[in-house]
């Protein structure tokens, strides 16, 4: 399933998948704001989530 997010730390607008491909050996999995490197989210995936950057933040 795909989340989209608005970073707490610079405003940006982020998505990422949950997705496993296999059943099991899954571990919480931090995702980290493409912009600013804030956690924006934890998937509990057997892969390595990362965000793609839909709109970058006017934050500093």
């Amino acid at each position: 399933m795909t989340h989209r997010v608005t970073c707490d730390r610079c405003g940006s607008i982020s998505e990422y998948d949950d997705k496993s491909i296999w059943e099991g050996n899954c571990e919480h999995e931090d995702i980290e704001c493409p912009v600013c490197g804030n956690i924006i989210g934890s998937a509990f995936t057997d892969l390595t989530p990362v965000a793609r950057l839909i709109k970058k933040g006017e934050r500093d």
